[in-house]
């Protein structure tokens, strides 16, 4: 009887869990769309070097022409040539094409970059938009990071991300099962 009343309440809420996203990860706000602008380099990676604690870290993303972003690494900035040799055998891509987090969407307009993507955190997951300004086409600056809820932002921080280009081949496949 206990079993049945289980099946039955349960039955009951997760339609309407399902319904007001409870456990659905957020969905991405921008939408792919081809870049096929000069403004960004995208014959290699971008990377984000920072100090926490005296100790030297980086954050790597690649940009694709068909709008796929891929989040290459944060961690050790002395990692990096391991995690290159990664890059081109396709170790990081057999394990990053089924990480939903890694993936996003970047989109340019003039001067302006916004990439999204899902972060790490306990299920479900959130979905947040970073966006600035490119400075050449080999240097750009995110300043801010948001999440969009019913179409307005939240949760907005400031940010002062200095991204440099470092020419890289090859580049991991940006074909994913998260982004079409």
């Amino acid at each position: 009887m206990k079993t049945l009343f289980l099946v039955l309440f349960l039955s009951l809420v997760m339609p309407s869990c399902k319904k007001i996203d409870l456990f659905q990860d957020d969905e991405l706000s921008l939408s792919r769309q081809d870049y096929t602008g000069n403004q960004l380099r995208i014959d290699g990676y971008y990377y984000f070097n920072y100090t926490n604690s005296s100790i030297d870290y980086i954050d790597v993303y690649f940009l694709y022409r068909n709008g796929i972003i891929l989040y290459g690494f944060s961690g050790l900035s002395s990692e990096l040539p391991d995690l290159e040799e990664s890059y081109k055998d396709g170790t990081f891509y057999n394990q990053a094409k089924s990480i939903k987090f890694l993936w996003g969407i970047h989109q340019i307009e003039g001067s302006s970059i916004k990439f999204e993507r899902w972060y790490p955190s306990e299920k479900p997951y959130k979905a947040y938009v970073r966006e600035g300004e490119i400075i050449n086409d080999t240097i750009f600056t995110i300043t801010e990071s948001y999440r969009m809820k019913n179409g307005k932002k939240s949760e907005v921080e400031s940010k002062n991300e200095v991204y440099h280009f470092r020419e890289f081949s090859p580049k991991p496949d940006s074909t994913n099962s998260f982004i079409q």
